[in-house]
């Protein structure tokens, strides 16, 4: 029964803090669950982060980090009760985004990949491994196409 209502408590953490209209119920929110968020950072009501709430994974998220509306953080991928599930590995469950990262509306991150300092990932972008420090990246998957500032 303990473990039904630690799911339950989190789950409400995620579904109404997560989704608050003001933005430190949010933050609050998701340092309850355990996550680290840093100062300054902003995420819009509608973030998507995929969790089990048995294993919510770790999710660092740096200061003044700007995160866009529609975002998707991806910490659980596996397929859940299909058959595909057992010749699948199951990803670790971390997304690292560093200081000073500007996520544009609609970006996808998957799990097992760090965002470095002062990047830029364009909207609708689908971040499938690393990007490197100040730089710029865009597409499915994204990929970097210039320096910050070039």
């Amino acid at each position: 029964m303990g473990h039904l209502l630690t799911r339950i408590k989190y789950c409400l953490i995620y579904k109404v803090g997560v989704h608050f209209p003001d933005r430190r119920v949010r933050v609050w929110a998701l340092r309850a669950l355990g996550y680290e968020v840093g100062e300054g950072t902003y995420f819009a009501d509608d973030l998507v982060i995929t969790l089990a709430y048995a294993n919510r994974g770790r999710l660092r998220l740096g200061r003044r980090v700007a995160i866009g509306p529609g975002c998707i953080l991806v910490l659980t991928a596996h397929a859940n009760n299909s058959k595909v599930k057992q010749q699948l590995t199951e990803k670790e469950r971390w997304i690292t985004i560093e200081d000073d990262v500007w996520l544009g509306a609609g970006v996808i991150v998957l799990p097992e990949v760090t965002i470095g300092e002062g990047a830029v990932i364009g909207a609708g972008s689908v971040v499938t491994k690393d990007v490197p420090a100040h730089c710029v990246a865009v597409g499915n998957p994204a990929r970097v196409i210039k320096k910050v500032g070039e």
